[in-house]
């Protein structure tokens, strides 16, 4: 192998180590949290469309 073919693949494994290194630190700064139900029936439920007068109703309250 060539001597940058070497250092590419150094280079390319240093990468590697920096990636899962900052994956871990995000994760233990912003864990993953499991979706409250409120969250999941949020996701699940059609979304409501209001209409113009509604929208402007409540913007001016």
């Amino acid at each position: 192998m060539s001597a940058e073919l070497k250092e590419l693949q150094k280079i390319r494994r240093d990468l590697d180590i920096l990636t899962n290194l900052y994956a871990k630190l995000v994760d233990r700064l912003l864990p993953e949290e499991e979706p409250s139900r409120e969250d999941i029936k949020a996701i699940r439920e059609e979304d409501e469309i209001v209409g113009e007068e509604e929208l402007f109703r409540v913007l001016e309250e």
